[in-house]
């Protein structure tokens, strides 16, 4: 069945005359536009079709952002792992060249190889051209936007409605790619209209405070757009599942003014000392800083998080979460799994903002896609979960993780399985020892869940690479098996940049700092229900959840981990918009899981480790250990400050001339 990108054979060529036809290249500074020698397609051909129109706007489609896609990641490595759940074991991946050592610069965005350090790019050059290594600019997109909205109604061949519709697809896009931007650099250069050939942009650099403003001008334009529809009807999701609607730009208005409350913007002072005459290029704090801390903005978001659930509501609660079909952890896996990984059908519509990177060259090269690349390098050491990680997911019944204890030689007498009755999306999550699995949920094609020390899955020569369970943990989501097979059925793939479930989340982080502590686990239970967990609050009473505010904030955090984490980044993100130095500077851990004999002493390596179905379950012995292959710096005492927050702005762009600066501390 044809679906939205099936428009766009490679990302540059979406148009019918090919993207690049169809669109000037940025040059901000000396031209902020510049057109590509030898274009005869000018704007008006673009616009003098609706089918010309439609493609066009795909094309600002395939720019959404991913994690998971080759120009979003960091040298073969997702941004996860610079969050405390996932460790990057590659010696090419970009985060042990770069922010592991504490060597990140200027230049980490734009290289002439494509081989980029930093996590996100402030360069505006343009997408897919060699120059650029395939790492697209917010600004492309964002011109792409302005010139559909400034230009759609001359489309002589398509209806007002349908008009409609497609500037409020463009103004959610506009405001997604510099919402992408803002939550890695603060304030941003702001462009509001298509800038002509040759037009200088001179508007210089925004305040944080106008950027997120602004971000908000464009979601409140596109909510407006009387054509732009709350949901895809279920006759047509079959071919336009992906497509934003005004369900998508509410969701995303909430998601703004949770990371605009949070404190990295919204504090007392700002998060990085400033000196103006120690500092050469960073002239105004505001760039980067609120200039007060205002608690109201976390009722601006929990207002934008209850306008989304009340038209929600008035539109039939076409948004809902996806269930489980039997309460069993087969159910509940079954139901979590189609929430994250497969895109909204006419049996259920949990994905509310959904990217489709599913685009590839038949020939090897370079695109939008997940074959190969991006998740082989999962597979290979890439992201590694991280003993962290695990330990945030607690109890089938609902209790938060209760092991502390049992770490170190001697600890575990009575041989207790750690990894067993643990919230069903841990087994979603990461590969651990299982004694048993439900049917059809098997990794590699066998059940290789043997990743004690010795064991197949750690040592079995048929893996390709050890730096994936170098942790003594492997990656399951996303993967689900090793070689191929459902971890390639990306027709159906759907990257969430918003789920319904994230919009719970987010409202009851926002009921939570407006004092409705009540509110905030009664969403919280929502989400943790699908899949079989009590209350929060009953099953943990230690940590006086319906009182202690701090509490509540930090399950809330974790819990976000257990359920969106290595989906959109937002563990990162999460802890640098609450500004967690205490996870950044804490050392990780890998887990050694050791087999014990009938004495409980460790079998050594003269004694065969595997394990034989028909005998009872091994007892193991858990040791802790910390990472030390890419230690990262900021694990030493001293050595953290608050300047990696957010990234450094591109040298290059800098010296554009067209009045951005550098962020603090760079």
């Amino acid at each position: 069945m044809k679906k939205i990108f099936n428009y766009i054979l490679v990302l540059g060529i979406a148009c019918v005359f090919g993207v690049t036809a169809c669109v000037d290249k940025l040059a901000v500074g000396d031209a902020f536009l510049e057109k590509a020698p030898g274009v005869d397609v000018n704007i008006e051909t673009v616009f003098s079709s609706a089918e010309y129109t439609r493609n066009f706007l795909w094309s600002a489609y395939g720019q959404l952002y991913c994690t998971y896609t080759s120009g979003n990641m960091m040298n073969g490595a997702p941004i996860d792992v610079l969050s405390d759940s996932y460790h990057c074991y590659v010696s090419w991946g970009g985060p042990k060249q770069s922010y592991y050592p504490g060597n990140l610069t200027e230049d980490a965005q734009d290289t002439d190889n494509g081989n980029f350090q930093g996590k996100f790019s402030y360069s505006t050059k343009g997408g897919l051209d060699s120059d650029a290594g395939g790492r697209v600019s917010i600004y492309e997109t964002v011109r792409k936007c302005w010139q559909l909205i400034e230009n759609i109604d001359s489309v002589p061949d398509m209806s007002e409605d349908e008009k409609s519709r497609l500037k409020g697809e463009a103004y959610t896009i506009m405001a997604s790619r510099y919402f992408d931007a803002f939550r890695n650099f603060g304030g941003l250069c702001l462009t509001k209209k298509a800038y002509e050939v040759g037009e200088e942009f001179t508007g210089g650099r925004s305040t944080a405070w106008e950027t997120v403003e602004f971000i908000d001008s464009l979601i409140n334009c596109a909510i407006k757009e009387p054509g732009f529809i709350w949901n895809v009807p279920n006759a047509d999701i079959g071919q336009w599942s992906g497509r934003l609607t005004r369900a998508s730009a509410r969701a995303l208005r909430a998601k703004v003014w949770m990371f605009a409350a949070s404190p990295l913007f919204n504090n007392s002072k700002p998060y990085m000392e400033y000196t103006p005459d120690k500092t050469t290029e960073f002239t105004n704090i505001e760039h980067v800083w609120f200039g007060k801390e205002d608690p109201t903005l976390w009722n601006r978001c929990l207002q934008a998080c209850n306008d989304f659930f009340d038209d929600n509501a008035a539109n039939g609660d076409y948004y809902q979460l996806v269930q489980p079909t039997s309460m069993d952890e087969a159910g509940y896996r079954t139901a979590y799994r189609r929430a994250y990984r497969y895109r909204n059908d006419e049996t259920h519509h949990e994905k509310i903002f959904d990217a489709h990177p599913t685009l590839t060259l038949s020939d090897g090269g370079w695109g939008w896609g997940w074959r190969g690349f991006a998740l082989d390098c999962l597979r290979q050491g890439g992201a590694v979960p991280t003993n962290e990680l695990v330990e945030c997911f607690g109890m089938a019944d609902g209790r938060d993780f209760p092991y502390e204890g049992l770490y170190g030689p001697g600890n575990n007498p009575s041989g207790i399985d750690m990894y067993a009755d643990r919230d069903p999306r841990l087994y979603e999550t990461v590969v651990v020892p299982r004694q048993s699995l439900p049917a059809g949920f098997d990794y590699a094609g066998s059940t290789y869940n043997d990743t004690w020390w010795g064991g197949a899955l750690k040592y079995n020569s048929n893996f390709n690479n050890s730096d994936d369970v170098a942790s003594g943990f492997c990656k399951f989501k996303w993967l689900l098996d090793y070689y191929g097979g459902s971890r390639y059925d990306d027709e159906y793939i759907g990257c969430a940049y918003i789920r319904l479930a994230e919009v719970y989340l987010i409202r009851a982080e926002a009921r939570a700092e407006t004092g409705d502590l009540a509110g905030a686990l009664d969403d919280l239970h929502v989400v943790r229900s699908r899949v079989g967990l009590g209350r929060l609050e009953q099953m943990n009473p230690q940590l006086n959840l319906t009182s202690n505010k701090e509490n509540l904030i930090n399950e809330i955090l974790r819990e976000r981990n257990c359920e969106i984490g290595a989906e959109c980044g937002d563990r990162i993100y999460d802890m640098i918009r609450r500004m967690r130095q205490d996870l950044f500077t804490k050392p990780l851990h890998e887990i050694r899981i050791y087999r014990l004999d009938s004495a409980g002493n460790r079998l050594d390596d003269s004694e065969d480790r595997s394990w034989d179905p028909s005998t009872p379950w091994p007892k193991f012995e858990y040791e802790k250990v910390e990472i030390s292959n890419g230690r990262r710096r900021w694990w030493d005492a001293g050595y953290w400050t608050n300047k990696w927050y957010l990234d450094p702005v591109s040298r290059i762009e800098v010296q554009k001339g067209y009045g951005l600066t550098q962020n603090p501390g760079w």
